[in-house]
């Protein structure tokens, strides 16, 4: 067994349902913008690579008391010396960034009485950010500490978030319409993820292939159809560009698929048209019914094949003037009187300055 300690991305429901969807076996403590995971598997960059809400992890080393914190972090770092100059950045969780100034400048004079000649790269005395870490990796060490309790875990970060790879799969494929909601694919790894260990996706809102792509990145087989020709063409692109293979097709997801096989659907569904100000709930009504329409259709197709796999589906929710909210209450009321069960905790994803936002539901047929 190895303990980790994830740090995890800024929307921490999204992050921590992720991580317990898959390593449903892990055990888990943690708060705050951290998580602790004890589990049976061995985390690397290639695996953390499949993970779109944590921002890095680390392998637990030490677990100390306050007073010896100090000297801990400095027999750490001089294990991972080499003879050469030692670069080394610390980040600190769970405790004010204001203690970093001082912890690192022991670490400074300790290293410097043991003979050790030493730089650290955290700037400005902040955190070490993925970028800082690309820059170390292979040449020193970060080292994490995480206060729990009267606690002070010590732990090597083994891996960080790829930011170059998620910058070229968004904005260098080369298909990409601004005219539908650009699923993050940080978010569509979430989602899969969500859906546990399934093997065999459908994705039936695919548009331009974020959800496929990512789904074929992180091992499962994909299908992806979308009713729009000019939007499932650039899917094809998209998934060329990524030398990748996918089952693509058109289709309308109000109809029933029959003929293809898959053990689970992830999907972003239409969002609506884009709304760059706040409306009033009146005027959303008759967006709202349009997409209670295409909805209740969708789920009644899959009653029809009897489809009882997971779904995992982001739907769009409203901010609307006078600090109200708005979202497919009615919708999903009806898609569980078809007989769908929803996880009742239901995930938002939203920039704080997005009128519309995703509201990602999780339903499995009774």
């Amino acid at each position: 067994m190895s303990t980790y300690i994830f740090i995890l991305g800024k929307d921490r429901n999204l992050s921590l349902a992720e991580l317990h969807a898959r390593y449903p076996n892990g055990k888990f403590d943690g708060d705050g913008d951290f998580e602790i995971l004890e589990i049976d598997q061995k985390i690397d960059q290639s695996e953390f690579n499949h993970l779109g809400g944590v921002i890095k992890v680390g392998e637990l080393v030490a677990i100390v008391n306050r007073n010896n914190l100090s000297n801990e972090l400095t027999q750490q770092l001089i294990a991972h010396h080499s003879g050469s100059k030692l670069n080394y950045g610390i980040s600190v969780y769970g405790w004010s960034e204001k203690n970093l100034r001082s912890l690192l400048l022991d670490m400074k004079r300790n290293l410097k009485k043991e003979g050790v000649s030493s730089r650290f790269i955290n700037q400005q005395f902040k955190n070490v950010s993925t970028a800082q870490y690309k820059g170390l990796k292979g040449k020193g060490i970060e080292l994490l500490v995480a206060v729990h309790g009267d606690d002070f875990l010590i732990a090597k970060v083994i891996a960080v978030q790829d930011i170059d790879s998620y910058s070229e799969r968004d904005f260098e494929k080369p298909f990409r319409d601004m005219r539908v909601g650009m699923l993050p694919p940080k978010l569509a790894q979430i989602m899969i993820n969500l859906a546990g260990d399934s093997k065999t996706i459908w994705d039936p809102f695919c548009g331009g292939g974020v959800l496929v792509m990512e789904g074929l990145l992180m091992g499962r087989n994909m299908l992806g159809s979308d009713i729009n020709p000019e939007t499932f063409e650039g899917a094809k692109k998209n998934v060329d560009w990524l030398g990748k293979d996918a089952d693509l097709f058109l289709h309308d997801a109000t109809q029933p698929l029959k003929g293809k096989k898959f053990d689970a659907i992830v999907c972003e569904g239409y969002l609506g048209p884009p709304q760059t100000r706040l409306q009033s709930p009146d005027r959303l009504k008759p967006l709202l019914q349009e997409l209670d329409e295409l909805y209740v259709g969708f789920f009644n197709a899959l009653v029809e094949i009897n489809f009882k796999g997971s779904i995992v589906i982001a739907l769009p929710f409203f901010r609307c003037i006078g600090n109200q909210e708005l979202d497919l209450k009615s919708t999903i009321e009806k898609i569980e009187k078809m007989g769908f069960v929803l996880n009742p905790k239901i995930l938002k994803y939203a920039r704080h300055d997005q009128v519309v936002g995703r509201a990602i539901y999780r339903f499995q047929y009774r």
